[in-house]
């Protein structure tokens, strides 16, 4: 009895095995996902002045819930912050500013923006009192600026990329290529202290942003690597 029951269950890791060393199978490797590199509490929005303004806060999408990193192509990084909601607006145009500091290889850089921001856009100053010749920053500009942003007069711009506000699963995807950061394989992309203490902040502004304002900070403790293959 013992012969029949072991003689079928060894037939079938036989077949078992010999469709794993197919060709495409063995090799076969699963994907890696986004990695999550911070999380944050929903309805927090505004603690920092009053805790009821959180619901006026989550109208605008400014609810920071989550940060996570992943590669969009072999060249380019994609930054996803995600938020309690996202109106199809993306926020409130000019008003909502989102921002994102981080260390590759320990060089400073930070990562401003919104679903538009024409006001700094169009002659952005950075912290040098300077600018680019007028242009339009087109639609979802985030600028990424070198340096250390967060304590004035140490950082210009040296990039400027278009995000993708998606409404319906409440993320911002900011794209930034390996080169504007001088990256490479193997790079670690860690997280920074921006100005307002935590790496990611969402804000209600004008032209400059000010931790005075009710506002929504999320602190980033994962480091992302970008992968060698």
């Amino acid at each position: 009895m013992r012969k029949n029951i072991v003689l079928p269950v060894l037939l079938v890791a036989c077949l078992a095995g010999a469709l794993l060393l197919q060709p495409g199978l063995a090799s076969a490797k699963k994907k890696s996902g986004p990695l999550v590199v911070g999380t944050d509490e929903a309805g927090d929005w505004g603690a920092n002045v009053d805790a009821t303004l959180a619901p006026i806060g989550d109208g605008m999408g400014q609810d920071l819930v989550e940060a996570s990193i992943t590669m969009a192509d072999a060249k380019t990084v994609n930054f996803v912050i995600k938020l309690n909601s996202l109106p199809p607006s993306g926020g409130l145009p000019e008003i909502s500013r989102y921002n994102w500091d981080v260390a590759v290889d320990g060089e400073a850089f930070q990562m401003t923006g919104g679903f538009t921001d024409y006001i700094r856009g169009i002659c952005n100053p950075n912290v040098a009192n300077s600018c680019p010749p007028p242009r339009d920053p087109g639609s979802s500009p985030f600028f990424i600026r070198q340096g250390a942003c967060n304590v004035g007069a140490e950082c210009e711009e040296v990039g400027l990329v278009h995000a993708t506000f998606d409404s319906a699963a409440g993320t911002i995807t900011i794209p930034v290529g390996l080169d504007v950061f001088g990256a490479k394989p193997g790079s670690k992309i860690a997280p920074a202290v921006s100005s307002f203490g935590p790496s990611i902040y969402a804000v209600p502004q004008a032209n400059v942003s000010s931790p005075n304002l009710p506002y929504d900070a999320l602190t980033v403790t994962g480091t992302f690597v970008v992968p060698k293959k």
